[in-house]
């Protein structure tokens, strides 16, 4: 059986390559076959790729069931990033027990081994200064060992001193290409394994507007995955484990950019 995974094992190091979700109708035919059971598309997705962010469980916790689906769908060959519920990263009084649910929720995936890591997401607002570091660490602690990615939207975390501390506390550091801020170059830096790297599309004005149908449409060209492949592999010798998201989901143009991904960085690894 060929395994289309992409696991590079020079030095013990590794790079998942995957999208964010796998449930689209429109990824027909562009990548599932036109009559595929939509059941049967993690099963296929698997095949191809060897992660998988899921956002959903950034509005409402995933059921037990629901994970067993994954663990078993998946073949146990899938490694899972899931965004962490938007309230974890603000403020609030009920944050333990959510926290403690959706820790719980997850564990099966942790005691096989696909469960990755959690993206938390922290706004603009969520400066560099020590009380947000101690929020940061007592989040980090109420995983229970679970892998947190931090990603920030202020810029005073995406800087070295402040990747030094994350990386003594080992807090894995979100690489963003795209988005929101679209920021002249991507701020690639590994602090903790597993390094993580999302590439949101650069449709600046759509991002600006707010336009939410639209904003992941983007097909990034090949010339632009190839610039990113010397900072993952970098990222992929300084930590070990690499996870690369496409978040461009609009008509398959996530499996497209990660198909395309996966064979820039096959070349480069002759």
């Amino acid at each position: 059986m060929v395994d289309f995974h992409l696991f590079f094992t020079y030095y013990e190091t590794m790079i998942f390559v995957g999208a964010s979700g796998f449930q689209y109708a429109d990824w027909s035919p562009v990548f599932y076959p036109r009559n595929l059971d939509p059941s049967l598309r993690l099963r296929y997705y698997t095949r191809h790729f060897g992660c998988c962010e899921l956002g959903f469980t950034y509005y409402r916790l995933p059921e037990t069931i629901t994970i067993q689906q994954f663990i078993e769908e998946s073949g146990r060959a899938l490694q899972f990033v899931f965004r962490a519920p938007f309230r974890l990263a603000e403020e609030h009084p009920d944050n333990n027990d959510l926290v403690c649910r959706f820790v719980a929720a997850l564990w099966p995936l942790k005691e096989v081994g696909q469960l990755a890591g959690v993206v938390v997401q922290f706004g603009a607002d969520f400066s560099f200064i020590r009380d947000n570091f101690r929020r940061l660490l007592a989040l980090r602690d109420s995983l229970r060992g679970i892998s947190l990615i931090a990603e920030f939207g202020c810029p005073d975390w995406l800087t070295l001193r402040a990747a030094r501390h994350l990386a003594a506390e080992h807090i894995s550091l979100a690489c963003v290409d795209g988005g929101m801020e679209l920021r002249e170059k991507t701020f690639y830096c590994a602090t903790v394994d597993p390094a993580y790297v999302r590439f949101q599309g650069r449709n600046r004005s759509r991002w600006l507007k707010g336009d939410g149908s639209t904003q992941h449409n983007y097909l990034y060209s090949r010339a632009e995955l190839s610039d990113a492949v010397p900072e993952i592999r970098r990222l992929e010798q300084e930590c070990g484990t690499v996870l690369v998201v496409m978040n461009n989901p609009w008509r398959g143009q996530a499996v497209i950019n990660g198909k395309m991904l996966k064979e820039l960085l096959k070349d480069s690894g002759q």
